[in-house]
């Protein structure tokens, strides 16, 4: 595990030699503590302009998702801006032939940032979440992020051929937060459309106390690994 460490080390230092990646790292603390103060000082206002009783509040669980969700993605970004430049200038053809191999590599750079996002985006919501999100709740939440984190880095990593177009990528990675979009704003059938979506079934999950949350959990899950096994395989024709 050496070499995957030393390379895991080496990454981290290339990841904060860039000022736009370093402030991509600290945004989940920034937007967590933007919506734990920001978002009850805004349910006050518009309740008080309003004279609804509220507004903002049956929401806020959709704040907490939203940066469970976001951080892996983040984290994700900042790597795969590492790993475009590692396959363009040949740096990456040098280390699978080192002791470290493809599979190192991998790790260094997918399994293991993903892992601190998804530690860092529970830390973040144990502390600042807004809504009664349960313990389980959260750490289910770690759990799913960090193989979301995966297997999306994977895809947009096999889809772009630099760095270019891996920015360009990374930015229909929003269209994760559609899921839970469409499960609290939603109502009818209509919404299973987004069913297609992991983070759509695990909104469910949190959403639903009963044998149907726990089936959406089981259905995110599912649909986590296929997509995992999917992006694996067409990262591994890339690299």
């Amino acid at each position: 595990m050496k070499p995957v460490y030393i390379a895991f080390s080496r990454f981290i230092r290339e990841i904060f030699k860039d000022a736009m990646l370093i402030a991509i790292t600290f945004l989940p603390v920034f937007l967590g503590l933007l919506f734990k103060f920001g978002v009850p000082f805004a349910e006050a206002f518009l309740t008080a302009k309003t004279e609804m009783p509220q507004v903002l509040l049956p929401y806020y669980m959709l704040f907490d998702l939203t940066i469970i969700f976001a951080t892996p993605v983040m984290f994700g970004y900042a790597g795969l801006m590492v790993i475009l430049e590692e396959r363009d200038t040949g740096v990456l053809n040098y280390l699978a032939v080192t002791p470290l191999g493809m599979k190192g590599y991998l790790l260094s750079r997918l399994v293991l940032i993903s892992a601190i996002a998804s530690v860092y985006g529970f830390a973040v919501e144990l502390f600042l979440r807004l809504s009664d999100l349960s313990l389980v709740q959260l750490l289910l939440g770690c759990v799913f992020s960090f193989f979301t984190g995966i297997w999306l880095v994977c895809l947009i990593g096999a889809l772009a051929s630099n760095k270019v177009e891996g920015l360009a990528f990374s930015k229909f990675s929003g269209f994760l937060i559609l899921g839970p979009f469409a499960a609290f704003f939603i109502k009818d059938w209509v919404k299973y459309l987004a069913g297609i979506l992991p983070t759509f079934w695990f909104t469910e999950f949190c959403l639903n106390q009963n044998a149907y949350g726990i089936a959406a959990l089981a259905v995110s899950f599912a649909l986590t690994a296929a997509y995992i096994l999917f992006a694996l395989k067409k990262i591994a024709k890339r690299v």
